[in-house]
């Protein structure tokens, strides 16, 4: 039989076990709750912000952005997955002319676009026939300075020049299909649109050493020549027709080397206002009967000297008459030092050269290095800066970009530089699945602590 004293221990014991047993179980139910209570706030919460991220990215301003090579993608995602309210690109270089129309295309579906490219360059390119008779082709490119031009037809690699005073010009023996110029990753295309019907040239002047000259060394290029070359005053050497009808559609210049082209000064006159050219030379340009067509008027004729092994310039040497009082509209083409050699004017349609130089056959026979070459090519040059030469049509289909960057500017509107933000990312509807996948778990976790106390 139990002891009696050992009876009230046993019972106290064992309430005081069963006291603590339900003290840790309140407790663990207590935690339990709160647990279920912060996974139910945090799955209701997370539910919240899903519908207001939802709601909000309906009456919000989307700031897009694209850059470098995903350009492309990102505006096709645009088109179809996403339409963010604004989109901004960023170019590194100057797009395709598709890729252009296809951002300008973008506002009319909804999407509000801006763009910038720091790197991007100006440039332009035009390719145009040279009145000239082997048909040659002068390509102009405007470019920032000292910046390196490359020119590129289909056949091939044309030239590689550095830009000096907002561009370069390159004069090409013929050019294939559209051309490319290519100045700091920016492509610049052009094609040539027409052709020149060049003329012949009448040249004018007694027999002499300079007539001949002339002559025979625009013969030697590929002009076709006629002449008159007085003998005598009954009659001289005749080149062509006996009694030449100057006029533009006869002739594409007419050079006058001495004063026996004043016979014809009337004829002259009406063929430059219709557009012809007109080279008076030595004496012809200062035959007072020429004044009005003239740039200006001749000073005293210095001596000619000798060609020196030195001479960069072989013209140097000849004698000058310099030109002086040009008219308001003239512009000096050469100097020689500080006095103008050279001038030209245009006259209604046509145009007016003005030399001052005596004897320039004195070039030819008793200058250095390739004197025929160079004496040939300058006045070639000459004839074919006042020729007239009528254009016909040329028919292309190539597509040609001229002016890349002035079309950009003119399509998209001016640049917009914008920094790139970062931005919230509960703004972002991409976060909507991670909020998703949260409030899952939260209800989840909930449920399966309230089964594990067996409650529903």
């Amino acid at each position: 039989m139990p002891s009696p004293a050992n009876k009230p221990v046993g019972a106290g014991a064992s309430r005081a076990l069963a006291m603590d047993f339900d003290s840790e179980e309140i407790q663990r139910s207590s935690v339990r709750s709160t647990v279920e209570n912060v996974l139910r706030v945090v799955a209701v919460a997370a539910l919240v912000l899903m519908i207001w991220i939802a709601f909000h990215a309906l009456h919000r301003d989307v700031d897009a952005r694209a850059e470098g090579a995903k350009i492309r993608q990102t505006l096709a995602d645009w088109s179809t997955r996403e339409t963010p309210k604004t989109g901004h690109v960023v170019f590194d270089s100057l797009p395709t002319p598709d890729l252009r129309d296809w951002l300008a295309a973008l506002p009319f579906a909804g999407t509000k676009t801006s763009w910038e490219g720091a790197t991007l360059k100006p440039s332009g390119l035009s390719v145009e026939p040279v009145a000239d008779p082997t048909h040659p082709a002068r390509i102009w490119v405007a470019a920032p300075a000292k910046s390196t031009v490359i020119i590129r037809d289909s056949a091939g690699l044309i030239d590689s020049v550095v830009a000096r005073n907002g561009g370069a010009v390159v004069v090409t023996p013929h050019v294939n299909g559209a051309v490319q110029a290519t100045v700091n990753g920016t492509t610049a295309t052009a094609v040539m649109h027409d052709s020149l019907n060049v003329k012949p040239v009448l040249v004018l002047g007694i027999a002499s050493w300079e007539a001949k000259f002339i002559t025979t060394s625009l013969e030697e290029y590929g002009w076709k020549v006629d002449g008159q070359y007085g003998l005598s005053p009954r009659g001289g050497v005749v080149l062509g027709p006996p009694a030449p009808q100057i006029d533009t559609a006869h002739y594409s210049a007419v050079v006058a080397v001495d004063t026996s082209a004043i016979k014809h000064a009337g004829a002259i006159a009406n063929f430059v206002k219709q557009g012809g050219g007109f080279i008076a030379v030595s004496d012809a340009a200062s035959l007072p009967a020429f004044a009005s067509l003239l740039p200006g008027t001749v000073g005293t004729t210095s001596r000619p000297t000798n060609f020196a092994v030195d001479t960069t310039h072989q013209r140097v040497a000849l004698a000058l008459s310099p030109l002086s009082q040009l008219k308001p509209d003239a512009v000096p083409v050469e100097r020689r030092g500080d006095k103008v050699a050279v001038a030209a004017r245009r006259v209604g349609m046509g145009r007016v050269l003005q030399v001052g130089y005596s004897d320039t056959w004195r070039w030819r026979m008793g200058g250095l290095n390739d004197a025929a070459v160079d004496f040939r090519g300058w006045w070639s040059a000459m004839v074919a800066s006042v020729a007239y030469a009528p254009r016909s049509v040329l028919a292309n289909t190539a597509s040609v970009e001229p002016t890349p960057m002035a079309s950009l500017v003119s399509i998209l509107g001016p640049a917009e530089p914008k920094k790139a933000s970062r931005g919230n990312p509960l703004d972002d509807p991409r976060f909507l699945p991670v909020l998703f996948a949260i409030m899952m778990t939260s209800f989840f976790l909930e449920w399966a602590s309230r089964r594990l106390r067996g409650q529903p």
